[in-house]
Parts: C-alpha cells; structure tokens; sequence
C-alpha cells in the first residue's frame, strides 16, 4: 500500500531562503541564501507581488512561485507567474499543479481573471506543463536588456518639466 504524501502551499518565509535558491539553481538561476533572503525580504511587503512555497508534509520545501500583478497601459490588469520552480526530485507529484491553483487563488482574490506565465522556449517540460492546465500561448517576443552603464555622478538633481 502507497504512502500519501501531503502537500501544501504557503506564503514563503525567510526562513525558506536556503532552499529556494537551491531549488533556482536547478533551473541555471545562481544564486544564494543571502541573496533569496534579500530578495524575499525586498519582496515581503509588496502588494503586486507574492511568493509561494509547496512542502511536504508541512516542512519539507519542494517548490515556490513568484507572482506578480501587473497594471500596463496596454491592457486590463493580468497576473503573471514570473518564476515556478518544482524540485526534480518530486516531479509529477502535483507540486506545479498546486503552486499555480495558489496563484489563481491569489488572483481572483485581487478579482483578476487573466493569469499568464511565461517559460523559455527551450523549457519543453515547463511549455506541455502550462498547456496541460490551460494556458495557450499568446504570444513569442525577445526579451531586451540593455548593458549597465558606468555612472557619471553629475552632483545635481535631474530637472523634471512637466
């Protein structure tokens, strides 16, 4: 007789740092406890944004989403996974499943019904992931970023014309 393991979601802690950024380095993300603590920290108190954790049996952290609401001028307001990480080791448990069920939660909490993710092209698992709950895609585009600048401190305030 199989064992049933209990999984749950939460609001991420501090405390799960640590094995956050070990379960983002899975995905090529570097990055350390300090680091995700800093970034949770910075995140906390965000109103447009949540992470959640997945555990089971109540402590064992096994994955975490980023949401965050966006308001563009473009369109309505959407809510978007910006980053769902579930540990290789406890794949197809549901874990996935049930971080995105908290984040629609979250959302019609915030009465937005358009929640969108994004995943890299290359990401074959997390693409068949999000289309076998529902998502379509919408669109491809290239994402931009522009080289940090060396800064020139000019000692003044920039002047704002309105």
């Amino acid at each position: 007789m199989a064992t049933q393991l209990t999984l749950e979601t939460r609001r991420a802690l501090l405390s799960d740092a640590s094995i956050m950024a070990r379960l983002s380095m899975q995905l090529g993300y570097d990055s350390s406890e300090v680091v995700m603590r800093q970034r949770l920290a910075r995140l906390r108190d965000e109103p447009h944004h949540e992470v959640f954790v997945a555990a089971l049996e109540g402590d064992e952290v096994v994955g975490w989403s980023h949401v965050e609401l966006r308001m563009p001028l473009w369109c309505d307001p959407f809510v978007e996974i910006v980053g769902l990480v579930a540990d290789a080791r406890h794949r197809r448990l549901g874990i996935g499943r049930a971080l995105v069920e908290r984040v629609v939660a979250w959302a019609t909490d915030r009465k937005v019904h358009d929640v969108r993710a994004r995943a890299q092209e290359h990401r074959e698992d997390a693409l068949t992931f999000y289309e076998a709950l529902g998502f379509e895609l919408i669109k491809e585009h290239q994402v931009y970023r522009r080289a940090p600048q060396e800064v020139v401190e000019t000692g003044g305030m920039p002047t704002i014309i309105d």
